[in-house]
């Protein structure tokens, strides 16, 4: 009997060495029917043409402007569904695998055929010891959901199989099926929480989302936010404003109050500590989330140009 089809699709943005890493890993890999597919999204720091020299039988997707996370990743997702993918996986470019994680992956998904995503053990690349994440639940809180396992030692209570609110979006393992109803990711917004936006329109529509524990990654996680880097993605602002986008589309009115308080409460706290410590950085990363904020709420569309963006699709 053959294998699903699986398209494993790494999405990247101007940075090169971390791609380089993680397609350097996929011979890992024991699943026998995954095509890798790489999206560049417009990156200026030779990302493809260092691949390209790499790995010259690599299928890479070169998108002509940045378009964010979602709007990159759907490129390749409708590139698989139009080949005949059973299943599409998404990795970060910041991230390794380890042997089983794809075959794991399946194996929980084909065991329930209304499990629409299955997320995976995100293990620290620096301490694979410990949990860069397992699952997200739904808080309300100020960042919207809870990184469950965060910075916990790995062990058995996360090697379960579970349904979960929210899987973690890096590794995740998604049906096409459910693709073809739920529809793709939300392109508006841009970057973070668009798999919890996913997740809970595919719960609504009947759909279960789901947690494998035995599958795993390695995650360093945050490349494309990291001061220093070549070109830093403006996390805050972002965590901001999806957090009141989601927030506002599928809370109730005490839910929505409750975020908004605790959004606004948490960065209130978080800038005055950096205050006392004269960090400046910290202090405009707390404005970036409130402006972030203040525009979900409001529904204003993201300032590209002010964040650095230029490269972005508008």
């Amino acid at each position: 009997m053959t294998a699903p089809r699986v398209v494993l699709l790494i999405l990247t943005w101007n940075r090169r060495d971390d791609v380089l890493r993680c397609v350097a890993s996929l011979p890992r890999l024991d699943y026998p029917n995954v095509e890798v597919v790489v999206i560049d999204n417009a990156s200026a720091d030779d990302s493809v043409a260092a691949l390209r020299a790499a790995h010259p039988g690599l299928t890479i997707l070169e998108n002509a402007a940045n378009l964010g996370y979602a709007g990159g990743n759907n490129v390749g997702i409708r590139w698989a569904m139009a080949r005949g993918a059973n299943y599409v996986q998404l990795i970060n470019s910041d991230t390794e695998v380890t042997a089983t994680l794809t075959s794991a992956l399946v194996r929980a998904a084909e065991a329930a055929p209304r499990r629409a995503v299955v997320g995976c053990r995100n293990l620290l690349l620096e301490d694979p010891t410990r949990l860069w994440g397992a699952w997200g639940t739904l808080t309300w809180g100020p960042f919207l959901v809870r990184s469950d396992g965060a910075g916990a030692p790995d062990g058995p209570p996360w090697q379960v199989t579970r349904d979960v609110d929210v899987a973690i979006g890096n590794g995740y393992l998604w049906r096409c099926a459910a693709l073809e109803q739920v529809g793709l990711l939300d392109e508006s917004l841009f970057g973070y929480h668009e798999d919890v936006d996913w997740c809970l329109r595919a719960r609504r529509a009947g759909w279960r989302v789901a947690y494998a524990g035995d599958a795993a990654i390695l995650h360093r996680g945050g490349s494309s936010s990291t001061p220093g880097a070549q070109r830093v993605f403006p996390q805050a602002y972002f965590l901001g404003r999806n957090g009141a986008r989601v927030a506002a589309r599928y809370g109730g009115p005490g839910q929505r109050l409750r975020h908004a308080g605790a959004a606004l409460g948490a960065a209130a706290a978080r800038a005055a500590r950096a205050a006392l410590r004269g960090d400046r950085a910290g202090l405009a990363r707390e404005r970036a989330f409130v402006r972030g904020s203040l525009d979900g709420w409001r529904h204003r569309p993201v300032p590209f140009a002010a964040l650095g963006l230029l490269d972005a699709a508008r």
